[in-house]
């Protein structure tokens, strides 16, 4: 299974972590550092999440970005940091963000962590989870929230792993059971698990089959909106975006609309 499930039914996952001053040690393989965000850095946070999956285009990346940040730009040089390589190219990052109002009393939440996909596997994820808990003791926040997902199942687990607990089981307990019946995690011994084939959505299993058929099994990336009546489809491939509709009233079908702007 892929880092990033995305034919899994999508369930948001809340952690918390109340007490941080309790982290690990995990340091950066050799060749890797740290880098806080400076101006100008948006392309680079952009990259990430597109090589990660997270989005498709950079115009969408962008307004994500400045939706999302610009209330405390003034802050992210404290708040975003990124792991760069000897090249001086950024390949991950993540945030301690600033919240206007608490959420479920806590101040603080985790939120875009993401490692550009060519280098998932170098062993960056423990010691930059690390790094944010550490992070947010840094800043004052004593305990911290987490926003994490069903389609990052490994992300979850490693969470887990590292001093994190499920915080929203009760409002959710499909998309726990789904990660209880992936990871086994010993922190989710009293979910049940659900039989494999409840844990995905349909459409996305068509979706995938198609694009499979069209651009070759692992060689592209891909995302469905099918939240409020949509049945979008964007597909990036060769650094090109392309856009699709999918039906399923008698007989799934995918077809291809015209080519988007990045």
């Amino acid at each position: 299974m892929k880092t990033m499930e995305k034919t899994l039914e999508y369930h948001e996952l809340l952690m918390n972590l109340d007490d941080t001053s309790k982290y690990d040690s995990y340091e950066l393989p050799d060749g890797f550092s740290y880098e806080f965000y400076k101006d100008g850095d948006i392309n680079d946070w952009v990259d990430i999440h597109i090589s990660s999956g997270e989005f498709m285009k950079e115009s969408y990346g962008e307004k994500v970005f400045h939706d999302f940040y610009d209330s405390f730009l003034d802050e992210l040089s404290k708040r975003c940091f990124f792991v760069i390589n000897n090249n001086g190219e950024k390949v991950g990052t993540a945030t301690i963000s600033k919240l206007k109002e608490s959420e479920y009393g806590y101040d603080a939440v985790v939120d875009w962590f993401a490692i550009k996909k060519e280098y998932q596997g170098y062993h960056l994820s423990k010691p930059m989870i690390n790094r944010f808990i550490k992070l947010a003791n840094d800043l004052g926040y004593e305990k911290i929230l987490l926003h994490t997902q069903t389609h990052t199942w490994l992300a979850a687990k490693l969470y887990l792993d590292l001093g994190f607990e499920p915080f929203n089981v009760n409002e959710d307990i499909k998309g726990w059971k789904i990660l209880k019946t992936i990871t086994n995690h010993p922190k989710l011994e009293n979910i049940n698990t659900i039989p494999e084939q409840d844990m995905y959505f349909d459409i996305a299993l068509k979706v995938v089959n198609e694009l499979d058929k069209i651009y070759g099994k692992d060689n592209y990336e891909y995302s469905i909106w099918h939240i409020n009546g949509r049945h979008d489809v964007e597909v990036r491939y060769n650094n090109q975006v392309y856009d699709y509709k999918y039906y399923d009233e008698e007989i799934f079908r995918l077809e291809k609309e015209e080519i988007k702007t990045l």
